[in-house]
This record gives C-alpha cells, sequence and structure tokens, in this order.
C-alpha cells in the first residue's frame, strides 16, 4: 500500500469505539484496557490529554489501525497495544505508526521507547526488529526497547558496525537484565543495566529505568562503569526527601574527567547541605580510581501526584547524565509515588 493510500492522525474522541473494533480484531479476548482520559481535552495540548495520544490509519474512512504513545517523563516513553485489522495486515501500516510514535517521543526529549509483544508474536518480532527495538526483560511477555537518542549506544555501533547483542538476566537480581552490545573481533563492549519486568503486573506498578552502563575502548584502553541508584522507599509523597547514589569506577588505563549532571523532572529539587542544592557536579577518575556522589532530592509540596494516576505507570523517574572525553550516556530510576485518585 502507498503512501498516499492512508493517512495517519491523531484518535479524536468519536473514533473510540472504532479504535475498540480494531483491538477487537486482532483477538482479544476481553476488553482491551483504555487508558485514563479526562473528558473534554484539547488536542493543542499534551498534557491535557495526561500525556497519553492515540494514533491512526485510516483507509478510505475506515480506521484500519492503531496504537497508543505514553510519553509523561523522560527518558522512557511506552508504545502500546499497536492494532492492525487482518485485511490491512503487511500494507506497512504498523511500520508508519510505529514510526509516528518514535517521531513524537524524540520530538518530546524521550531517550528511549519501550512496548511489550507476546512471546510467540513472530510477525511482532520481526516488524520491531527491523526497526532497532532489542529485546529485552521476558517473562509473561516480551519488552523490546528502542533508543531514540542514546549517544554512547549510537557512537559504539558506528564504531564496531559487526556488533553482537544479547540480553540476560542478571542472577540474584529480581527484574534486572543486562543489555550488552560486543564488538565482533575486539574486546570492546557496552552494557546498559535495565530494570524492570516484561509487564506493569511483573514490575509492581515501576516503570523501567537504565541503572547503570560498563562501557570498554579495548583500543584506546578505557573503560567507565556508573551506576545510578535510589534508596528503597514505597508510596513517596510530597515533601519527601530521596537519597540517590551516583557510584564510578574508572577501570580503564587512561584518566577520565567529566561530570554528572541532574535531569529533574517539574516539581522535584535538589536538597541537601552536602551537594550544595547543585545539580552538576565534576568529577575526576585515575585509573582504578572509584567515587561516591550523593544526591538528596526533595519532591515539593505543591508536586501535583493526581497526573500520575492516569499513566500506565504511575512512577516518577529521575535521571542523571553524564559527559565525558567526547562521550554522553543517561542513567535513570524511577520512585514508586503514593497516588491516590484525583478529587475531581
Amino acid at each position: 500500500m502507498a503512501d498516499s493510500d492512508f493517512v495517519v492522525r491523531d484518535s479524536e474522541e468519536e473514533d473510540r469505539p472504532r479504535t475498540r473494533l480494531v483491538r477487537w480484531s486482532v483477538g482479544w479476548t476481553e476488553p482491551p484496557a483504555q487508558h485514563r482520559l479526562w473528558a473534554g481535552f484539547s488536542a493543542e495540548e499534551w498534557a491535557s490529554r495526561h500525556f497519553f495520544r492515540e494514533f491512526v490509519a485510516e483507509v478510505d474512512g475506515m480506521i484500519a489501525a492503531r496504537v497508543g504513545l505514553e510519553a509523561f517523563c523522560p527518558p522512557f516513553a511506552e508504545i502500546s497495544d499497536l492494532s492492525v485489522r487482518p485485511e490491512f495486515r503487511r500494507s506497512g501500516l504498523g511500520r508508519t505508526l510505529t514510526q509516528k510514535c518514535l517521531v513524537e517521543a524524540a520530538k518530546r526529549n524521550f531517550v528511549a521507547v519501550f512496548l511489550q509483544t507476546e512471546l510467540d508474536n513472530s510477525a511482532a518480532h520481526h516488524l520491531y526488529r527491523g526497526m532497532d527495538f532489542f529485546p529485552a526483560t521476558q517473562g509473561k511477555m516480551l519488552r523490546m526497547v528502542r533508543f531514540v537518542d542514546y549517544p554512547l549506544l549510537a557512537s559504539f555501533r558506528h564504531a564496531y558496525p559487526l556488533n553482537q547483542y544479547r540480553c540476560t538476566p542478571l542472577p540474584g537480581a529480581s527484574n534486572r537484565c543486562l543489555m550488552e552490545w560486543s564488538a565482533y573481533v575486539k574486546e570492546s563492549y557496552l552494557r546498559l543495566e535495565l530494570t524492570g519486568g516484561a509487564t506493569k503486573s511483573e514490575s509492581d506498578g515501576v516503570a523501567p529505568a537504565l541503572r547503570a552502563f560498563d562501557w570498554r575502548s579495548a583500543e584506546e584502553e578505557r573503560g567507565l562503569e556508573v551506576t545510578f541508584d535510589s534508596e528503597p522507599l514505597h508510596d513517596i509523597e510530597p515533601e519527601h526527601y530521596v537519597e540517590l547514589t551516583i557510584r564510578a569506577r574508572n577501570h580503564g588505563k587512561r584518566a577520565e574527567a567529566g561530570i554528572f549532571e541532574m535531569i529533574l523532572p517539574p516539581g522535584v529539587r535538589v536538597s541537601s547541605p552536602r551537594t550544595n542544592q547543585k545539580k552538576v557536579f565534576q568529577w575526576e577518575l585515575a585509573p582504578g580510581e572509584e567515587l561516591v556522589q550523593a544526591v538528596e532530592v526533595q519532591i515539593e509540596a505543591d508536586f501535583d501526584t493526581s497526573v500520575l494516576w492516569y499513566l500506565n505507570y504511575g512512577s516518577l523517574p529521575i535521571s542523571m547524565e553524564t559527559y565525558w572525553a567526547g562521550n554522553r550516556a543517561l542513567l535513570s530510576t524511577s520512585l514508586p509515588m503514593a497516588i491516590p485518585p484525583p478529587t475531581e
């Protein structure tokens, strides 16, 4: 099917019965979950839709396919329930709608997009791998991740075009897996630790996060490992403080230096005498040296938790980006918040 044969647009409120029919047509055996949209949303304001949009592909006035995108706060956006009516499959609609989601996520500075698909859905696996999604956590479903803007990974794959990818569960660590890209001949590698289960129920309702990276450039004899952790809290509320910890280790043979920069959502601020309320920290590491940087953040008193109630994953992402010698990488954590239903 040529692009001119269909139209991709935002779903409107009157489309909802027809988009539900599309999802029924692909084999749903129970009513598909509905994103908890407020009535009367504005088409111009993303936030008024609670950071969720539905896109449809329309063929001669018929809704032939639909997809949902939830994009609250970087680094992760979520693609949900891509559905194509059987008579319109293999016509490029699924790829076009998925690409639309990637473009919208990139516009809003999201680092990565994730989705869930069935373990035995080979057609979906073929589509997503062809669009550079990587298989990650496996459970009741398969979680796949597409990195939209992750410079350290992009530069590694460019330097080593014959890189090999694998993902393995971390032994003794619940809901953690290691995504690894290794050079085909060289002993260079990049490892990213992804937290979160394959589904919402397997993740305790907490969104995925990138906890750590381990990077090695064998030719340059350089290596750096960084982790980003939050203290184990639950039901966090406004005015609560959360202790975050950045750990870094230079396992190369060259000195490394750079900065850590906190990336905080609205309503969260750095608040600690130990860090002088800074968002940016300089660091230097000699070969074999390690460092620990504590950062305390506070959820501000006027933070509106009601927005989280509408999200598929009602957790609050906190990110940290590090820059060194032309490299850039982001890590994150997801804070489990106490989320009472809106009073309206």
